[in-house]
C-alpha cells in the first residue's frame, strides 16, 4: 500500500490525521479477506485509520468467524456459490449485490476502546446522511435483544444494526437492517466489517432475501449517499479524507496470495 497524503493544518486548527480510503475492485471471498488482513497489518504500522471498500465476484456466501457450517445442498440457490469464512464474527451474508467495508482502527485510535464506539462513529455517519435525505434510518439501541440468533446476519437486530423504517408493512421487524457490521481484534488492531446491502438479490427468495438502500433511497444516488458517508464519518474523526484511485493491494502480493489459500482451504471453512 502507498500512503500519500500530508497532514495539514493551520495554525488554529487542530492537527487532522489522515483517513485513507480504497475503492478495490470486485473480487473472491478468500482474496477480499486476506486483503483484510493485509489492511490491519498495514494499519497497525502506520498507526492510521484505514478503509477499503470492495464487492465479491463471484456471488459468495461468507459466514461469521462463530457460525457453525450448514449443508448448503438444501438450500439450491445457494448451494452453487463458494463459501468462505470470515475473520469477524456475526451472521451469514449473500453478498453480490452490496458494498462491504473493511475497517483497521490502530490500537492508540479512541475508536478501538469499546465495540459501541467503532460502530457508533461508522453507522452513526451514514444515519446522519440518510436522514438529510429524508431517509428515515436509526441505529438499533442497546436495550434489544435477540430472542433467536438466525443463520442470516439481515433477519438479526442487535445494538449498532442501522435500519430504515418500513413503509410496506411487509418486514416482520417493522423496519428493514440495510447495515451490519462485526469486529475482530487482529493483534494491536481492530478489524471491523460491514455490509451494506445496495439492492435486493434477485437470485435469493425467502428468508435471505432483502431489501436494499437503493430500494428505499428516495433523494439522490446510492454513490451520492456513499460519498457524504464517508465525509462524515472523516469529520467523525476530525480526519482528511483521502480517496486512493489504486487498489489498495499489489496484484500479485505474495502474502495475500498465501493467506487466500488459507481462506479458502477446507480446514478454515469447516474449524466450527
Amino acid at each position: 500500500m502507498n500512503l500519500s497524503g500530508s497532514n495539514k493544518s493551520s495554525p488554529n486548527e487542530k492537527q487532522r490525521t489522515s483517513f485513507h480510503v480504497w475503492r478495490d475492485p470486485p473480487a473472491s471471498g478468500g482474496w477480499n479477506m486476506a486483503a483484510d488482513e493485509a489492511l490491519a497489518r498495514q494499519s497497525e504500522e502506520t498507526n492510521r485509520v484505514l478503509m477499503r471498500l470492495y464487492g465479491w465476484h463471484p456471488h459468495t456466501v461468507s459466514l461469521g468467524s462463530f457460525q457453525r457450517c450448514v449443508d448448503f445442498s438444501e438450500t439450491p440457490e445457494l448451494s452453487h456459490w463458494p463459501v468462505v469464512r470470515r475473520p469477524s464474527g456475526g451472521g451469514a451474508i449473500i453478498h453480490g449485490t452490496d458494498l462491504t467495508y473493511g475497517l483497521a482502527v490502530p490500537g492508540s485510535h479512541d475508536w478501538s476502546r469499546g465495540t459501541e464506539k467503532l460502530y457508533t462513529a461508522v453507522h452513526g455517519a451514514l444515519v446522519e446522511e440518510l436522514s438529510e435525505r429524508h431517509l428515515s434510518a436509526r441505529m438499533v439501541d442497546s436495550t434489544s435483544r435477540e430472542t433467536e440468533q438466525s443463520f442470516y446476519c439481515f433477519n438479526r437486530r442487535a445494538f449498532g444494526d442501522l435500519v430504515v423504517e418500513d413503509a410496506s408493512g411487509n418486514s416482520p421487524h417493522g423496519n428493514h437492517k440495510i447495515l451490519g457490521s462485526a469486529q475482530r481484534r487482529l493483534s494491536g488492531v481492530v478489524l471491523q466489517h460491514g455490509s451494506l446491502l445496495l439492492h435486493r438479490n434477485p437470485h435469493i427468495q425467502g428468508e435471505g432475501s432483502h431489501v436494499g438502500l437503493g430500494d428505499v433511497l428516495q433523494a439522490g444516488s446510492v454513490n451520492d449517499v456513499i460519498d457524504g458517508w464517508l465525509e462524515r464519518l472523516a469529520d467523525r474523526m476530525n480526519g482528511e479524507l483521502i480517496a486512493e484511485t489504486s487498489p489498495s493491494y499489489e496484484k500479485e502480493n505474495d502474502e495475500i496470495v498465501r493467506r487466500t489459500q488459507r481462506y479458502e482451504s477446507v480446514a478454515w471453512l469447516h474449524r466450527r
